[in-house]
């Protein structure tokens, strides 16, 4: 939002005022698109007197065809390609004079195309109607540029034609005053001292907003180190967003505008929100802090799903690799176990051979140590893939206690069912490491209802 030396806003660049209030630039395609008459505008051209009036007039018509606009120029002003194509398409062999248009004809010209359309020209009175527009619009977004474009919709569904640049300039700007004072008038009365004192904060050093800007990574590549930083920063902004939470929606201001506001606070130096009014500089930095710290849940949010999964996939993947091995020693065991049963109903083995000597064949099949193994995990239940699954997630507790559950802790969670077992059983366990304990340390009593599955209580309770 910027304002030249005259003080009117600057809506358009002037590249893109060019586009919308200067001539039409065809391509060969849109010029026979735009100067293909109907029998209608045929008849309007041909019964304006004299070559000169008549090609102004079809030029006209073909510039407004493509820009629902009227233009006041001069046969020079027109590119020499479109005077070439209407001459040869509808006055061959004729020449004309390079004079400009008379503004009696002008007019005239104007109101029969207008009519012509079904559009009106635009009225003095039209400003009242636009600027309520503008002002409900500012609401949705306050960007001129969106206003601007906005309203020129609004333009041509009505069917009028819209007015001078300097005029939507003019109700832009006192649709945004308007906005702008509305919304310092509110927060005059609805930010207190202690809110006054908190965003004042921000504004003690230069760096202060920068060094709470969100890292811009993929979560992927979040080490514990940053985010910790992403917390310490969320930490500092939470007072600030809570003030901003119970205090924007009075402000009934559109998402658009929360995130625009709060780009305004970027885009200022520190020195520069000092200097603005407080009710402005209060908007700017209410609409940071809500912006900011939800970009910093995103991340910390992204970043446990991110280092769950990766713990997932690094457990599942253990217990598959531990399972196979598993399978894989009964098979190669099979054979050596089968051997050493077969020692019993060996007929060469005599009732009198001394155990030692058995024995002794025994560890030629299989070594001593090996035997004690085999012999062991046959006494043994097999050992699901499930249990394996458990055993893994013990080798990675450390990793969770340090990367998991500081984010865990860190992050408030929400359900459409408040009673819903999930949500109480985070909100216990919070409760619980919040006291420096451990979750064995509490009686499984008060361990939520339906939380713990039947088929994994053997793996998350040691009961005595």
């Amino acid at each position: 939002m910027r304002a030249n030396k005259n003080k009117r806003l600057t809506v358009l660049s002037e590249a893109e005022k060019q586009a919308l209030y200067d001539l039409p630039d065809f391509d060969d395609f849109q010029r026979a698109e735009f100067f293909e008459m109907t029998e209608k505008e045929h008849g309007i051209v041909f019964q304006r007197n004299g070559l000169r009036s008549q090609l102004y007039c079809l030029l006209q018509i073909g510039y407004f065809k493509a820009k629902q606009a009227f233009f006041r120029f001069s046969l020079q002003d027109v590119p020499e390609e479109d005077i070439t194509f209407v001459m040869q398409r509808y006055f061959p062999g004729m020449t004309v004079a390079l004079q400009p248009l008379q503004m009696t004809e002008y007019y005239l010209q104007r109101n029969v195309i207008a009519e012509l359309f079904g559009y009106r020209l635009w009225l003095e009175s039209d400003v009242t109607s636009l600027l309520d527009k503008a002002t409900e619009l500012a609401r949705q977004d306050a960007t001129p540029t969106f206003i601007l474009t906005e309203l020129i919709v609004f333009l041509n569904n009505q069917k009028i034609v819209r007015p001078g640049y300097t005029t939507l300039q003019t109700i832009i700007g006192d649709a945004l005053t308007a906005e702008r004072n509305r919304l310092e008038q509110l927060i005059d009365e609805i930010v207190d001292e202690s809110a006054r004192t908190e965003l004042k904060k921000l504004l003690v050093r230069e760096d202060t907003l920068s060094g709470l800007a969100a890292i811009k990574q993929d979560t992927k590549n979040f080490s514990y180190q940053m985010m910790v930083v992403e917390r310490q920063k969320r930490a500092t902004l939470e007072p600030l967003y809570q003030i901003a939470k119970t205090l924007l929606p009075k402000l009934e201001i559109s998402q658009q505008n929360k995130n625009y506001y709060a780009s305004l606070a970027n885009f200022y130096s520190i020195y520069d929100l000092r200097r603005l009014k407080p009710g402005q500089t209060y908007l700017y930095l209410l609409c940071y802090a809500w912006q900011r710290y939800r970009q910093l849940s995103d991340n910390l949010v992204s970043s446990f799903c991110y280092q769950l999964k990766k713990l997932e996939e690094e457990t599942k993947n253990e217990s598959k690799q531990l399972f196979n091995q598993s399978l894989s020693s009964k098979k190669q065991e099979s054979p050596q176990v089968g051997r050493l049963i077969l020692l019993y109903v060996d007929e060469a083995i005599d009732d009198a051979t001394l155990f030692g000597t058995v024995r002794d064949q025994a560890f030629n099949i299989m070594p001593k140590d090996s035997l004690i193994t085999a012999g062991q995990r046959l006494c043994e239940k097999s050992p699901s893939q499930m249990a394996f699954r458990w055993e893994a997630v013990d080798t990675i507790t450390a990793r969770c206690k340090k990367n998991l559950r500081p984010l865990a802790m860190s992050t408030e969670f929400s359900s459409t069912d408040p009673q819903n077992p999930w949500l109480m059983a985070l909100s216990w366990m919070k409760t619980v490491f919040s006291r420096q304990q451990t979750l064995a340390q509490r009686p499984v009593s008060e361990i939520p209802a339906g939380t713990i599955p039947k088929r994994l209580r053997q793996h998350l309770l040691v009961l005595g």
